[in-house]
């Protein structure tokens, strides 16, 4: 052999890029589990609103449907945002007692993370609203909302959805 040249044994060098292969595994994984499941479990929390927002205006609409007018708006569901500030609320049925749900029966079984509320901005308008304030710093992260439409065919009111705002910060 050459003065100064050193060669690697295939062991050492298996033994290499097994290490080499492990540690980026645990990279991988420990970077999904930092980065990609806290992404998973926020958007899981966003879909919670924006389905129920578009449910309660789906209510909403039939109700003024049977009863010829959009009903007045509701109080909020929980009354303060506090109470879904960085943790789940436990509704429960006299919590949606209100004429606006009560109407076509919107109801919210499961523990919350948003603030409910209908909002009637005229006599053939309103909106759909739902709030979450996720870290409990009592600011407003996500906010949906999903108009709702009505108007008068002949003798009978015909509502449905109007626009939908996405209005997470």
């Amino acid at each position: 052999m050459e003065a100064g040249i050193r060669t690697v044994s295939g062991k050492k060098l298996t033994n290499w890029i097994l290490v080499v292969g492990v540690v980026t595994i645990l990279f991988v994984t420990v970077t999904f589990r930092l980065v990609g499941w806290n992404r998973f479990v926020n958007n899981s929390y966003l879909v919670e609103g924006k389905n129920n927002s578009v449910y309660l205006s789906r209510a909403i609409a039939a109700c003024a449907e049977k009863k010829g007018a959009l009903p007045p708006s509701s109080p909020k569901v929980p009354g303060e945002l506090s109470a879904v500030s960085g943790k789940t609320y436990a509704s429960t049925a006299k919590d949606w007692q209100d004429e606006a749900f009560l109407c076509d029966g919107f109801q919210v079984t499961e523990p919350q993370r948003f603030q409910y509320e209908w909002e009637r901005t005229s006599d053939f308008e309103g909106i759909a609203r739902a709030q979450a304030d996720f870290d409990g710093n009592g600011v407003i992260e996500a906010t949906y909302e999903q108009e709702v439409k009505c108007s008068k065919k002949g003798d009978r009111l015909v509502c449905g959805p109007g626009a939908f705002f996405d209005r997470n910060h």
